[in-house]
This record gives C-alpha cells, sequence and structure tokens, in this order.
C-alpha cells in the first residue's frame, strides 16, 4: 500500500466516517495508480466541500466545475462520465444520498439560490451576504420590538392653555390655503400608501419605510386643529 494509501486510510480513521468515507477508503483499498489515487483525493475533497457549504449541485458538469473552481486539475467532466469513471460517478452517488438524507424539508429560496452558483466563491459571498441580511433584519426587529414598548409620545392640545399663550405664536403665518392643503395631504395618505404610526407619530411608506420622523404625525394634527379653534 503506498504512503498516500496510508494517508488517506488514517484521516478517515480519525473521525466519524459516513457511507461517502466507507466508499472513498474502501476505492482507495484497491487503486495501485498514484494518478488516479490524486483524482479520487481532488473529487474527495469537492464533494466534501460541497457538503460543507450544502450546495446541491449534483450533476457531473456542476461537479466538476467545482473540481475546477478549488483549484484542482482532475477529474474531468469526461472522465467522470467514461468507463473508467465509475468510482468517480459511484462516489458522486454517495454524496448524493447524503445530501438527501440531510434534507428535513423543502430548501428556503436562499438555499436554493446559493445551490444553483456553480462557481464556488461567488456561493460563498452570496450566502455571506444572505446571512448578514438576515443578522441585521433580526437586528430591526428587535429595535422595532423595543421601539413599540417606549410611551406613547402624548399629544398637546392645539388650543393653548393661559400659561402657553405664548406658544399661539409658532402657528402664525399659515394662509388658510397652507393649512387646507395639509388637510388634503392628510385624507390621501392612503392613495399614496402612507400612513402615519399611531405610536410615533412617523409617516411609514407601505407600513415600514419611514419617509417623516416620530413626531410628524402630531404636527399635522397641532396645525389643522388649531386652523379650527
Amino acid at each position: 500500500m503506498t504512503v498516500k494509501k496510508m494517508e488517506a486510510k488514517d484521516e478517515l480513521a480519525a473521525k466519524k466516517r459516513d457511507a461517502l468515507d466507507e466508499l472513498y477508503n474502501e476505492i482507495v483499498a484497491r487503486t495501485d495508480s498514484q494518478r488516479r489515487l490524486n483524482s479520487l483525493r481532488n473529487i474527495y475533497d469537492t464533494l466534501r466541500h460541497l457538503l460543507s457549504v450544502k450546495s446541491n449541485a449534483t450533476s457531473v458538469a456542476a461537479i466538476a466545475r467545482a473540481v475546477a473552481s478549488l483549484g484542482f486539475t482532475a477529474p474531468k467532466a469526461q472522465s467522470i462520465r467514461n468507463v473508467e469513471g465509475k468510482d468517480f460517478r459511484d462516489l458522486i452517488t454517495a454524496y448524493t444520498a447524503l445530501i438527501d438524507g440531510g434534507k428535513s424539508s423543502e430548501p428556503s429560496n436562499d438555499e436554493k439560490l446559493v445551490g444553483g452558483i456553480d462557481d464556488l466563491q461567488v456561493a460563498a459571498q452570496v450566502r455571506w451576504i444572505l446571512n448578514e441580511n438576515r443578522s441585521l433584519k433580526r437586528r430591526l426587529d428587535l429595535l422595532h420590538e423595543a421601539f413599540q414598548k417606549l410611551e406613547p409620545l402624548k399629544l398637546l392640545s392645539a388650543v393653548p392653555s393661559n400659561n402657553e399663550a405664548g406658544s399661539e405664536a409658532e402657528f402664525f403665518g399659515f394662509t388658510k390655503m397652507e393649512i387646507d392643503a395639509v388637510r388634503e395631504f392628510q385624507a390621501n395618505l392612503s392613495d399614496i400608501q402612507c400612513v402615519i404610526d399611531e405610536t410615533s407619530g412617523a409617516l411609514l411608506y407601505r407600513g415600514n419605510l419611514e419617509v417623516a420622523p416620530p413626531g410628524f404625525g402630531q404636527a399635522l394634527v397641532k396645525l389643522t386643529e388649531k386652523s379650527t379653534s
């Protein structure tokens, strides 16, 4: 048995084996050609990598591209397909069985997207971006949840009390046309897919995109109420 064979067996013995390991070890044990052993090792390492990134690649062409993308020169797609490539195909079959056995449910759209990318570097970058996006969404959800727990802003009366008479000057200078325009804007919010958040007074587009900050709704109400007092 060559040194390469012994190294391969020792590596597999050091970890828990699955069907792919068992088959690879059996094939290595009956292979004498060093060139063949190198190709077997290359495709085995590639299949292990595909499993680690949860790729859905199963076709000969896709796996051959994955072999090349990892920097291996063999085996090529044609070598996998020809008569002498049965061992390669058997390893792919064992790898495919591991993929199918590890699926507890229908893969998510993100998994389908990444699995359909043959270039492993691009697939890894896309997976990182998707994970980062999920992380940011979780943070946003937590911030929104914390914000919802805040006390609602107290809506000040549009009609000032005696000790607030000085604040009346804030409303001076608005014409009837300007105030009517504000009222019309309020009445048409639904037409432009906008809504005033009841808690904060922020103006939201389609319920989630903030286009005016908290307090905006209260300001509109105070202005229009003042004009009728």
